[in-house]
């Protein structure tokens, strides 16, 4: 009978992470992801920019399109034979037409639906619009811009009382031939975009 051999065996041990290096490997883990993100969020709040400049040129172009798309005043005819405030005297002032001189909405004009003519606009403004423009504002300024020099212009005499009597050719106030509207849209995140146009008195 043969005698049998025994080797010593050696148990295998299962390996693993001290808490020390856990707590190191954490450490730089949130080290790492600081540094990303450091570098992907001023990225990604540029990319949004183009999108808010886009809704806010929407914005301000819809807004200007409704305004200039009025009367240039309360005065003119909306009508045949289409006769503006410019070419209107004063009764009381043969210096000076029938264009409003104070801009803003008219007696009974309460909301925008009502405004007939540019000037109407004048002061209004909404602080959030709302729906697909949440967080935008906006606010309308309508001036009579005097920088304009209608004397200089042989188009610009009128013809008043009657416009087909030559004879009584007159200048209007240069005034009040123009006027100027300033939009300025908010976005949410606070720039500001300023839209300006020109309506002439015809």
């Amino acid at each position: 009978m043969r005698a049998s051999t025994m080797f010593p065996t050696r148990k295998k041990h299962s390996e693993g992470f001290t808490l020390l290096e856990l707590v190191i490997g954490i450490v730089v883990f949130t080290i790492s992801l600081t540094i990303v993100l450091s570098l992907i969020v001023p990225q990604a709040e540029q990319t949004a920019e183009p999108f808010r400049q886009v809704k806010a040129a929407k914005l301000g172009q819809s807004l200007m399109n409704d305004i200039l798309s009025r009367s240039y005043d309360e005065n003119s005819d909306r009508s045949p034979p289409f006769v503006t405030c410019v070419d209107k005297p004063d009764p009381s002032n043969v210096n000076d037409n029938l264009c409003s001189d104070v801009l803003g909405p008219d007696a009974g004009e309460t909301s925008e639906e009502a405004y007939d003519d540019v000037d109407d606009y004048n002061g209004y403004a909404i602080s959030n619009i709302g729906g697909n423009y949440n967080g935008f504002a906006y606010s309308v300024g309508v001036t009579y811009d005097s920088s304009i020099d209608v004397t200089s212009d042989p188009q610009s005499d009128v013809y008043c009382p009657d416009p087909l009597d030559p004879i009584n050719v007159c200048i209007p106030p240069e005034n009040k031939q123009y006027k100027r509207i300033d939009i300025v849209v908010t976005a949410p995140d606070g720039q500001i975009y300023n839209f300006s146009a020109y309506r002439g008195s015809y």
